[in-house]
């Protein structure tokens, strides 16, 4: 069974699978979410290049859902979180997916063990989170990043915040296009599978890496990452709480370094 705790790379899926379901006004906003995101895996193009131009409405849409969730009195958002997974792990049934299924159940449990040690200590519960949300501001991917970039001025640590974010929302989008490829018997091409396993192959070694770089984890989880995850030839390739953090975790790395 795959960990659980704590992973919100697992959000858009869940509101995915629950929302079209349910009178509420993020009903439209999941639906034209997923339909954009079986466009981008449908059209037969490579995609890294439309996920790299899709990553803003991926973060977008993460945020809107994370402070929808937390708003709702009847859902209890860890518990919410844990009925992606069924959805995630029967991905193994799939022969075709096989490579690509093993490498997104690895990504996942490298952001888990990030996650946890980003909170480690801390008593997590929806109620805790839904009091974060009222308070933070709601942001878009150009304020965030643009206020990011205003309060850190050493460029090399922006871009080392940007890419530990970047990491996760290809995680998250990998885990989406996976599983309405399995559920909805999408037609794509074998080459389009290969680059989906490589890329969240390379995302979740990127999140790992950078992890240990900023002192979330400890360094022993470096050569894990490098290690663990599937990059055969056949297979070529947080979340708010944590970038709620990545100010501080900056100004950590920038006084060590």
């Amino acid at each position: 069974m795959l960990a659980t705790a704590k992973n919100y790379d697992v959000i858009c899926l869940q509101m995915r699978n629950y929302l079209p379901m349910q009178e509420n006004p993020m009903q439209q906003e999941t639906i034209c979410f997923t339909d954009k995101v079986k466009g981008i895996i449908a059209c037969g193009a490579p995609i890294k290049p439309k996920l790299d131009q899709f990553i803003p409405q991926l973060f977008n849409f993460r945020l809107l859902a994370l402070r929808w969730l937390t708003q709702q009195p009847d859902i209890d958002i860890l518990h919410f979180l844990d009925h992606a997974y069924p959805s995630i792990e029967v991905l193994q049934n799939s022969p075709r997916l096989a490579v690509l299924s093993e490498n997104i159940l690895f990504a996942l449990r490298c952001n888990s063990r990030v996650i946890q040690n980003m909170v480690a200590g801390e008593n997590t519960t929806s109620e805790k989170l839904a009091e974060e949300f009222a308070t933070a501001p709601m942001s878009t991917y150009e304020q965030f990043f643009g206020a990011l970039a205003m309060s850190i001025p050493d460029y090399s640590i922006f871009k080392v915040i940007s890419d530990f974010s970047h990491a996760s929302l290809y995680i998250e989008f990998i885990l989406i296009a996976a599983v309405l490829i399995n559920e909805e018997k999408l037609e794509v091409s074998d080459e389009t599978i290969n680059e989906l396993a490589f890329l969240i192959a390379d995302a979740a070694q990127e999140y790992t890496a950078i992890a240990t770089q900023i002192g979330i984890l400890p360094t022993r989880s470096k050569s894990l990452a490098s290690n663990t995850f599937n990059t055969s030839v056949h297979s070529v390739e947080d979340n708010l709480l944590s970038e709620l953090g990545l100010a501080d975790f900056a100004l950590n790395f920038s006084n060590g370094n």
